[in-house]
């Protein structure tokens, strides 16, 4: 979950200086001399921006105690390059204890030029985000469809992160374009019909680069033939080849957990209709033959019910009819369908994810979610009145009342992270022939299906990402991204690609304060 973690570090772009000052000490009076030193300095500044930006130098530990470069031979000269954590500082810090670690982000650099006898130091404080990867909002493996009458792909509004207006990532795989061209069923590529809309604005877009403007960019690996991009809205994206180290390939999804002990097994359907109830870890299966014989668990006619942390498991069908849901802890949830070609099968229905808590999803065959709603339990207090319900979840099925904190309904879900909620297939017999099928339902989460397809139809919207075999999107069907998710985990092997490219192009920097005119005030 975590490995993104150790990568992020290395793929650094400077998005501002926030300071900037020159100094000077003239060891030789030849006025020359100096004038080449301050040049050199401006160099050794430009060559420490790019070592910081580089995905190529993991900046933040390799140094020796802050000095990242000593007498660097350049131009004639030489450089020394040191770096100081500016918070550290400010807490106190000094010396080799106020060097960077993987945690810094606002950075002082001074670089020393000394060209025959005359030396020069150059300061600037500079922000460098720990986070400039871009992980994919959607990645289709073969084949992506968007045919619908209003399908949108980019952030969700709600999410911390979306105020920067990073960009949004596809991915594919995508490597027969020459026989996509004569034989679409055949190929490979990404089909945007006229329906789909993408983000208007983007971070870092230059007006000499029109890529750069484009807010959703589609990748490709550098070892396919090409990639098809096609329909009414192709040109509002930009198709990349991939650099050959960033090539994709995607992962394999996690092994199902099993149930441990303590669990209550049951060996025959168990079914809860109505009232509430409270459940720790199960089996249900069969005694007999248990893997031709399906068992199911049903939840009907307005039960509610809370699944607490562990492992549950069925062997057959996990059914929601009309029922409630609640997260506590970290659940996992095992379907095996045995003879139950569909494995989850949810309509009218709502799983409500509680603080802190955890819910993941291993499914066989086939899923049928209609009209259900998975996100956040939102409980909050409004004019001493207690509320439990996000009130988008409640305007999702038509029973939204206003009150004095919303006086209208949310047009998206409150915020939880996307990563606390995930959907896996498992690796059985013939389970990548069957369909994933969400109709007319919100999801916050993640769906990672390697090796199967997905539909997506009516007015369902995704918060979080998905990544499919095949990806097909109907009707208004929506993705929302949280850029957040860059950060926690990925779908494909190897490095992601650097959002938008040219970390120069992507995050310029601007100089705030050109500083004192240092030979003017001696």
């Amino acid at each position: 979950m975590l490995a993104l973690f150790s990568m992020m570090v290395v793929g650094t772009t400077t998005l501002a200086y926030v300071a900037s000052r020159d100094t000077t000490t003239a060891i030789a009076g030849n006025a020359r001399t100096v004038a080449q030193a301050r040049s050199l300095a401006a160099s050794g500044m430009d060559l420490a921006k790019n070592l910081l930006r580089t995905s190529e130098t993991l900046w933040r530990t390799n140094h020796v105690s802050g000095t990242m470069l000593s007498g660097y031979e350049l131009d004639g000269g030489t450089v020394t390059v040191r770096l100081v954590d500016i918070e550290k500082r400010a807490a106190g810090a000094s010396g080799a204890a106020a060097a960077p670690d993987n945690a810094s982000t606002e950075i002082e650099v001074t670089v020393d030029s000394t060209v025959e006898g005359s030396t020069w130091t150059s300061v600037a404080h500079m922000s460098i985000p720990t986070v400039v990867k871009g992980e994919y909002a959607i990645f289709a493996n073969k084949i992506m469809i968007v045919d619908g009458s209003s399908n949108f792909i980019g952030r969700w509004p709600n999410a911390p992160m979306s105020s920067q207006n990073l960009r949004v990532n596809i991915g594919t795989q995508a490597d027969l374009a020459a026989l996509s061209s004569l034989f679409p069923w055949l190929g490979t590529g990404i089909w945007l019909q006229g329906g789909c809309r993408f983000e208007p604005v983007v971070a870092g877009s230059t007006p000499t680069d029109p890529d750069s403007q484009k807010s959703t960019w589609i990748y490709y690996p550098h070892s396919a033939s090409g990639i098809v991009v096609q329909g009414s809205a192709a040109s509002q994206v930009a198709a990349k080849r991939m650099d050959p180290e960033d090539s994709i390939r995607m992962v394999s999804a996690p092994n199902a957990p099993s149930v441990a002990s303590p669990f209550t097994p049951y060996t025959n359907h168990y079914v809860l209709s109505g009232g509430t109830h409270s459940l720790n870890p199960f089996r249900v299966r069969a005694n007999f033959l248990p893997q031709l014989f399906t068992r199911n668990f049903e939840c009907r006619s307005g039960a509610t019910v809370t699944l607490n942390s562990g492992t549950y498991e069925v062997w057959g069908s996990w059914v929601l009819r009309d029922s409630r849901i609640i997260i506590n802890g970290d659940v996992k949830f095992v379907v095996n369908p045995n003879l139950a070609l569909t494995g989850l099968d949810w309509q009218n229905s709502v799983v409500e994810i509680n603080p802190n808590s955890t819910f993941e999803v291993y499914n066989g065959y086939s899923m049928d979610v209609r009209n259900c709603w998975v996100g956040p339990r939102h409980q909050y207090l409004c004019d001493g009145t207690a509320y439990d319900g996000d009130p988008h979840r409640r305007n999702w099925f038509g029973q939204f009342t206003r009150n004095d904190c919303y006086a209208a309904a949310p047009s998206s879900p409150q915020y939880l992270e996307p990563w606390r909620v995930r959907f896996y297939p498992m690796r059985q017999f013939l389970s990548n022939f069957f369909l994933w099928d969400i109709r007319d339902s919100s999801v916050v989460g993640s769906l990672f299906l390697p090796t199967n397809p997905i539909r997506l139809f009516g007015r369902t919207q995704l918060y979080g990402r998905v990544a499919s075999n095949h990806l097909l999107v109907y009707d208004t069907a929506s993705f929302y991204y949280d850029h957040a998710l860059d950060l926690v985990t990925g779908f494909t092997e190897g490095r992601a690609p650097s959002r938008g490219g040219d970390p120069d192009d992507m995050f310029p920097s601007r100089m705030l304060r050109l500083g004192f005119d240092a030979e003017a005030a001696r």
